[in-house]
C-alpha cells in the first residue's frame, strides 16, 4: 500500500457577514482555487489498496490567531452521500469519528495530515475545523470551513495491470514456446 500525497491551502481572512467572521477557501498546489477536492485513484495511476495522503496548509490574514483543531477527532468530520448526491456538512462530531475511509491522523496549529482509501465512487462533505489559539478555557468553540469532496474511482487493480503488460508480441511467443514443448514432449515420449 502507497500513499500519494495532495497538498491543499486553506486561506482564512477576516469578513463580518461570514459565520464566525471567518471566510475560507482552499487552493491547490498548482495555485488554482478549489470549489471541491476531487480523489481519482486510476488518473493518479494508483493501485486500489493505495492511499491518498492529504496535508491541508493554513495560510491566514495577518493578526489572525486560527489553528487546526489539535486533536484529529475534532479536526476533520464526514459525512458521505452516493455517486449522484452530495451531504449536508457535519455540524457535530460524526458517531464513526475517526472515519475509516477519510480521517485526519495528525493535527498541528498550521497543518493537518489527513488519508483518504478512496474505496468507493461517492461524493462527500466534511467540516475541517478551527480554534482560535487566544480562547481560553473550557467549551473552546469549533470553528468550521464546510467545503465537499468526490471519491471518483477506487484505483487501478493490480491484476487488470499485469495483463497490460502481456503484450501482443510476449504473448505470441508465450504461445509459441509452448506449443514446442508440447509437440516436442509428444514427439520424444
Amino acid at each position: 500500500m502507497a500513499r500519494k500525497e495532495k497538498h491543499i491551502i486553506i486561506f482564512a481572512k477576516r469578513d463580518s457577514d461570514k459565520p464566525n467572521g471567518v471566510d475560507f477557501h482552499m487552493q491547490g498546489a498548482n495555485g488554482c482555487k478549489l470549489e471541491s477536492i476531487v480523489f481519482n485513484k486510476y488518473n493518479e495511476q494508483m493501485y486500489q489498496g493505495d492511499h491518498h495522503e492529504v496535508h491541508f496548509r493554513l495560510v491566514q490574514e495577518n493578526g489572525m490567531t486560527l489553528q487546526f483543531a489539535q486533536d484529529p477527532d475534532d479536526a476533520l468530520w464526514v459525512a458521505w452521500g452516493d455517486q449522484d448526491h452530495i451531504p449536508e456538512c457535519p455540524k457535530t462530531r460524526p458517531p464513526n469519528t475517526p472515519d475509516p475511509i477519510f480521517h485526519a491522523e495528525h493535527s498541528s496549529p498550521n497543518h493537518l495530515r489527513a488519508v483518504n482509501t478512496n474505496i468507493d465512487r461517492s461524493f462527500f462533505s466534511f467540516s475541517i475545523n478551527f480554534v482560535d489559539r487566544t480562547a481560553t478555557g473550557p467549551g473552546v468553540n469549533l470553528i468550521p470551513y464546510d467545503p465537499i469532496g468526490e471519491n471518483q474511482d477506487s484505483g487501478i487493480n493490480r491484476w487488470h495491470t499485469f495483463s497490460e503488460f502481456a503484450t501482443a508480441p510476449s504473448t505470441t511467443l508465450a504461445i509459441s514456446l509452448a506449443l514446442v514443448l508440447a509437440v516436442g514432449y509428444q514427439y520424444f515420449a
